[in-house]
């Protein structure tokens, strides 16, 4: 058995994986107006033209100091989850 991440209508020896949801949580930063945990979002979404990605978040801080890549490596594990660990970003 294989499982795909992209196609229409897997053979007999494959299993699509239609649809995929990651919440992060981190807890509230300085800038946050209370005590809840900050959750982000990402799943893929297809309206018929391939997947994309789809990010979710009523509020999810995190640094802009240029060394910081907090974002990328969210990403980068979405893509991780998603296509597997040999999966270049």
């Amino acid at each position: 058995m294989e499982i795909i991440v992209n196609g229409m209508s897997p053979d007999d020896e494959q299993v699509l994986l239609e649809s995929m949801s990651i919440t992060y949580i981190q807890q509230p930063d300085c800038c946050s107006d209370g005590d809840e945990i900050q959750e982000l979002t990402i799943e893929t979404r297809d309206g018929g033209g391939g997947k994309f990605l789809n990010i979710r978040t009523n509020e999810y801080g995190w640094s802009i100091e240029p060394d910081n890549n907090e974002l990328d490596q969210i990403i980068s594990d979405f893509k991780e989850r998603l296509y597997g660990p040999t999966h270049n970003s």
